[in-house]
């Protein structure tokens, strides 16, 4: 081999050598990049990533591009479990917010039912016709009384109410007691003295005092040596007054039916016997009167303290 073939050689094998070294010094001094690429190939890019990263770094870069990679997408893995749990609890939130919704229409409809099934009780106003004027302002009625004037539709309704205010024996004002006396009149029933008799004497034996009723005054007619005759025309009194009362309520009472009876003869409706009562009760409560009497009232009255009274007597039992 000649002397110029071996300098070839070595400046040859010398070249390699640089080379060779400069490669190991690249691939020493340069893990970080390669590793640095394979991770953001791996976040970034997915497999594409993590793939180069590793050819083109060798082992190391292989390994760095792999778990860095397998990293991220354990993140991405658990940024979509995330994501899928909070739109879960978005979809419970969401069927939370329409259940409350249907319960709040639920409860409207419910509501309403229950309004227009209260509302039912009050007569239609195609039905009521001309007595839909029953809510008229309380002035025209009171002008109505206070003339005495009773004619037309509002003056109807003000003779209803006056009718019933008295069979009520509700406190009446003077222009009221002088309209009331304008339909029943002021006179108090004449008290039969044979009735006033006939009730002193009752029960009586032959030895007790007998009593006679005359305009209303009472005397002793017979065994009169223990007759109370006081005491007997305090009787005859009371009775006097209680029939009285009874003829005067029983005028109010006439008086209320007879007003009824003109609502009924005087509407432009045709109506069956229990849409005219409600009607009429429609009526009363629009003019803030009851179309009870006061006989029925005290009546009422009785039969509740009876049925108290029974039930007590039935508890001591």
């Amino acid at each position: 081999m000649t002397t110029r073939t071996r300098t070839f050689f070595k400046a040859a094998c010398f070249g390699i050598a640089l080379l060779g070294g400069t490669a190991i010094a690249t691939t020493v001094m340069l893990p970080d990049t390669a590793y640095a690429n394979n991770g953001n190939g791996g976040g970034n890019g997915g497999g594409n990533g993590g793939g180069n990263g590793g050819g083109n770094g060798g082992g190391n870069g292989g390994g760095g591009g792999k778990g860095n990679g397998g990293s991220h997408a354990g993140s991405s893995q658990k940024g979509g479990k995330s994501s899928a749990k909070a739109t879960q609890t978005r979809t419970k939130t969401q069927k939370a917010t329409k259940t409350a919704a249907q319960v709040k229409t639920q409860a409207k409809v419910k509501t309403q039912t229950k309004a227009k099934v209260a509302a039912t009780d009050d007569l239609a106003p195609n039905l009521k016709g001309k007595w839909n004027a029953s809510n008229a302002n309380q002035a025209a009625l009171d002008a109505h009384i206070r003339n005495q004037n009773f004619n037309g539709t509002i003056g109807a309704l003000a003779q209803m109410q006056l009718a019933a205010k008295a069979a009520a024996g509700e406190p009446l004002s003077d222009a009221e007691l002088a309209a009331l006396e304008s339909f029943i009149g002021s006179e108090e029933m004449a008290v039969d003295d044979s009735a006033l008799a006939d009730l002193l004497n009752a029960d009586a034996v032959d030895t007790d005092p007998v009593y006679s009723v005359e305009d209303g005054v009472v005397s002793c007619t017979a065994n009169c040596d223990n007759a109370d005759v006081e005491a007997a025309q305090a009787t005859a009194d009371a009775e006097a007054e209680r029939l009285q009362e009874e003829a005067q309520q029983a005028a109010l009472d006439g008086f209320l039916a007879d007003s009824e009876a003109r609502i009924v003869d005087e509407s432009n409706k045709t109506l069956s016997p229990d849409q005219t009562e409600t009607l009429l009760d429609g009526i009363a409560a629009d003019l803030g009167v009851t179309r009870a009497s006061a006989t029925d009232e005290d009546t009422a009255a009785d039969e509740t303290a009876e049925d108290t009274s029974v039930e007590d007597t039935g508890a001591d039992g």
